[in-house]
């Protein structure tokens, strides 16, 4: 007969396994999908009644329904020539993603890591009550902000350009707040070695804190880079022309070719994907060393 612990740890495990179920099938029905043909793709998710998707009484549909199934019935890449080959106009908007997200994630490492540095080594009055208003703006909804940002975009005028939205991304409270948290794990007195073997602040933040430092930066460029990845509300807010628009936002309004929707969505998903899977270890370094919870 089990022991209690024992059973407890398989209910965990069995409740674990049904949450990590649920969560991957979303994305795997995506995939999967993603490979079916036109013709099968309709006849599961078209809005019109099918003979495939719907019931019938008395010659008349009354009932439609969607079939999910993670297997296809026929194997098709016509889909996949289609978006790479015969459509570059999803590449571009691909492109576009690239230019505005890249961007940000540097530009919030470059701001946010001396920053951070600053407020945990320097000393001045309302230091704390500073930080104390980068947690406040931290935790503000986008909707809060946005309105300001628009005004100030029109203001320089940056509306309608990547700048509007890059601008107040690299200035992210966010990026100082979780660098702040790792660097009050390291000991001062590396500093302040340092300091007396003549190095100063620019010195002793560049050759002995970025290096400690690295999994709290490497953390913040992944969740920054998932964060802006999937921008929508600012790029609709400030980028007018479609030609511009990021895959994120275009996807959010997109119609049509169901095949094309679903393989625009694997590709799409694809970089996020793989910075996770490049990036896993030095994520859960820096959160963990960082103290969030």
């Amino acid at each position: 007969m089990w022991s209690s612990p024992k059973v407890f740890h398989v209910g965990m495990y069995a409740i674990l396994l049904f949450f990590t179920v649920c969560f991957l099938l979303p994305p795997l029905l995506i995939v999967t999908n993603s490979f079916m043909s036109s013709f099968e793709l309709a006849n599961r998710y078209s809005r019109d009644f099918t003979p495939a998707n719907s019931f019938s009484g008395m010659g008349v549909y009354t009932v439609h329904f969607v079939q999910f199934s993670l297997v296809p019935s026929v194997v098709s890449v016509k889909q996949y020539v289609s978006l790479f080959f015969v459509t570059p106009f999803y590449l571009g908007l691909f492109l576009n993603s690239v230019k505005l997200t890249v961007p940000i994630v540097l530009g919030l490492i470059l701001v946010s890591a001396p920053a951070a540095y600053v407020f945990e080594v320097a000393e001045f009055r309302f230091k704390e009550v500073l930080f104390f208003i980068y947690i406040v703006i931290m935790l503000l909804p986008l909707q809060v902000t946005i309105v300001p940002n628009f005004i100030i975009a029109q203001f320089i005028h940056t509306n309608g350009t990547y700048l509007a939205i890059i601008l107040p991304a690299i200035f992210n409270p966010f990026g100082v707040f979780l660098i702040r948290q790792f660097l009050k794990g390291i000991p001062h007195e590396y500093i302040e070695a340092a300091r007396i073997d003549g190095a100063g602040h620019g010195r002793a933040f560049l050759w002995v804190i970025l290096p400690l430092a690295k999994g709290a930066v490497a953390s913040l460029a992944i969740l920054m880079f998932v964060e802006y990845w999937n921008v929508v509300d600012q790029a609709i807010v400030f980028i007018q022309d479609i030609t511009a628009e990021p895959l994120s936002s275009y996807m959010s309004h997109m119609s049509g070719d169901m095949t094309v929707i679903f393989a625009l969505s694997v590709f799409y998903m694809l970089p996020v994907v793989l910075v996770f899977l490049f990036g896993q270890e030095y994520m859960v370094e820096g959160i963990q060393l960082s103290g969030i919870k």
